[in-house]
């Protein structure tokens, strides 16, 4: 007999003070009003000798050192086992900076030590305290709100707008959880695109996603948490024919995405109980050598007086090429990251630090035997974007930033392993 599924779920409000900085466009920008709150939801699973434990939080990204903050004490106080656990950003651009990128401003510390940590501590607290038995149904549909964002003009570059022909998956997941009794606990939302409908605006604000939970949590009940996937290319389908506009857009555009998240919940399969399981492993990927000194400090004269965005990226990226020859670094052949992934019978949620492309989500997906492949952006971590070999080739600005992020930027074959390593992972869940 099946033992049955416990879920634990709560909520912390992670909303940061009027005045802060928003991160996501450009440094120093400050916020003026907060529009809706910031949350961080944590969802525990128990089942015999199995746990795991996954939280979405409404921030842009989260930096490797304060996840392994938040995860080291989860394991010192709860002993979830850290190849158990995935912390996830759906990745507003309009909430604090918890990353640091070098031409976009400094971490938050005081919004990281006052509220961010101790909240999301406080509301894994309260997930693990507040367990009940429960059983999960999908539902799955198509929904529109999402576009690749990589426009190719007709001077052949290509910069950020809206390309309908480009790769894109328009698959939303739902999976819900209901009580012994029969109401909703809670639900995920899984899909993959930016949170940047707001544009740079003076809002805190969780962007479409926040009226899209709303929606779907006034309907069934239940907490409502969304989980982002491959959306390193997907921006918002917006009118204006780009993924930015202003606050009323962002929120007429998450009214949109909250009908079709509704309307695929009212096509939920039958309830069950999953099997739980949990997998923590390494994805392997291939490095390119550097490039020459001389065209670093080439390249440095042309960048050298940046000190904002992409600019000031590929400034500090040539300094650490030259840093790097004169420091005696050692070429690596290939660089691993972690991946950690939660198996819900058909169901498997999977950790990425990259913002991915979404080719590469769809090609896990049919590769993979497991019927629901959710792959998470931006979780425990951020690494930057993660562009497909037929992506490199025209460049624009998720290609700069792929490939100014470390010293050794990735082979240009990378999305192959990253596909294959994460199928190989995914057969571990198994039975």
């Amino acid at each position: 007999m099946k033992e049955n599924l416990f879920l634990g779920v709560a909520r912390r409000t992670i909303t940061p003070k009027v005045g802060t900085y928003l991160y996501g466009y450009r440094p120093n920008h400050a916020s003026e009003s907060v529009n809706d709150d910031l949350t961080a939801t944590a969802f525990y699973f128990a089942q015999g000798g199995e746990r795991a434990l996954l939280v979405s939080v409404t921030v842009c990204e989260v930096h490797r050192d304060i996840v392994n903050e938040i995860v080291s004490a989860v394991e010192k106080k709860h002993g979830i086992a850290r190849s158990s656990i995935i912390l996830h950003s759906i990745h507003t651009h309009s909430g604090p900076n918890l990353i640091g990128t070098f031409g976009w401003g400094d971490i938050d510390t005081v919004y990281r030590d006052e509220i961010f940590v101790p909240e999301v501590l406080a509301a894994i607290d309260g997930a693990v305290a507040n367990v009940q038995p429960v059983t999960m149904a999908i539902a799955s549909g198509k929904s529109l709100v999402g576009v690749n964002r990589r426009e190719l003009g007709l001077d052949n570059e290509v910069g950020l707008g809206q390309c309908p022909w480009g790769p894109f998956d328009p698959q939303m997941t739902i999976l819900s959880f209901r009580g012994e009794g029969g109401a909703c606990v809670a639900n995920l939302i899984h899909y993959g695109a930016h949170p940047t409908a707001s544009g740079m605006n003076v809002e805190i604000t969780r962007d479409w996603p926040g009226v899209m939970m709303d929606a779907l949590e006034e309907k069934t009940g239940g907490v409502t948490a969304f989980i982002n996937g491959p959306e390193g290319d997907v921006g918002p389908r917006l009118a204006n024919g780009w993924t930015t506009a202003d606050l009323p857009q962002a929120m007429a555009h998450g009214k949109w995405a909250g009908e079709d998240a509704c309307r695929i919940y009212e096509e939920m399969g039958a309830y069950h109980t999953p099997r739980l399981a949990s997998f923590g492993g390494e994805v392997v990927l291939p490095l390119m050598p550097r490039i020459s000194l001389a065209e670093a400090k080439a390249e440095y004269e042309n960048y050298k007086g940046s000190t904002s965005n992409s600019l000031a990226q590929r400034a500090n990226y040539y300094k650490k090429v030259i840093a790097s020859y004169e420091e005696g670094y050692v070429e690596e052949a290939t660089r691993a990251f972690h991946q950690t992934i939660i198996r819900l019978g058909d169901v498997a949620i999977v950790s990425f630090p990259f913002e991915l492309f979404s080719e590469i989500g769809l090609r896990i997906k049919k590769a993979s035997d497991v019927p629901y492949v959710l792959s998470l952006a931006l979780a425990n971590g951020s690494s930057g974007y993660f562009a497909t070999e037929s992506d490199l080739c025209r460049g624009g600005y998720e290609i700069i930033m792929s490939r100014t992020a470390n010293v050794q930027a990735y082979a240009p074959n990378a999305d192959w392993y990253v596909v294959t390593g994460t199928v190989e992972n995914l057969k571990k869940t198994e039975d």
